[in-house]
């Protein structure tokens, strides 16, 4: 379920008088994304993907509206795979384009991709879950309804400071916004923190081979073919 931004206009309108509601609308959006980028509050498991044999990277496939930010961990038929970077990878398992196993490593590409390594010897549907720090895309409507509620007043003060910092307005509040920017990053610290505590109580998911969702999400890199 999400929420859309122009829920939140009633709480700043009165603050930013003559100030267009697609303006303010930007504001809360840029508001929630810099929360779910700095405080990680945007937490989920992804869709199940499904290892193909001989294929190493794979398709993160975030809810629409949103990218990953950063992968948290990843189970592969149940087990935990080591985060690790690609100059590690290549001294742990030089050969690693070459050979196929059981994974035990995983290294986040970017916001659209990840690897496994060794690379995958069997097709598996279902078998990897990941679980990733997402955040609005810069042309999202809405977000997570545990994200606009858990976080109204973060939200709102996010946008005020940005809103009444803007010069030349009939709503311009330079003294206003510095206060409203003191709250939105003590909001955005106690945050951080809530987060950070409530991953470490997730516990890994195990769902490898039932449902087909995520089957078949691959990007076609084979070893021996480059990349």
């Amino acid at each position: 379920m999400a929420i859309s931004y122009e829920t939140l206009l009633p709480e700043i309108l009165p603050m930013v008088p003559g100030c267009p509601d697609t303006l303010i609308e930007n504001n809360i959006r840029s508001a929630v994304i810099e929360l779910c980028e700095r405080a990680g509050v945007y937490q989920a498991e992804l869709d199940p993907v499904t290892t193909v044999s001989n294929i190493y990277e794979y398709d993160l496939e975030a809810p629409t509206g949103t990218s990953v930010r950063k992968v948290l961990w990843v189970t592969h038929l149940g087990k935990d795979l080591e985060p690790i970077t690609t100059t590690l990878l290549e001294q742990r398992l030089p050969k690693w384009r070459e050979e196929s196993g059981v994974p035990e490593y995983f290294v986040q590409q970017n916001s659209a991709a990840f690897i496994l390594a060794p690379i995958p010897s069997d097709t598996v549907v279902g078998s990897t879950i990941v679980r990733a720090v997402l955040r609005p895309t810069h042309t999202s409507t809405a977000c997570d309804n545990d994200v606009m509620n858990d976080y109204r007043d973060t939200i709102v003060n996010g946008a005020l400071f940005r809103l009444l910092r803007i010069p030349n307005k009939d709503w311009s509040d330079l003294q206003g916004a510095s206060v409203y920017g003191q709250l939105f990053n003590q909001g955005v610290e106690d945050a951080e923190r809530r987060a950070r505590n409530a991953d470490t109580a997730v516990r890994r998911s195990v769902r490898y081979g039932g449902s087909m969702a995520g089957a078949w999400r691959t990007r076609r890199r084979r070893y021996g073919h480059g990349g």
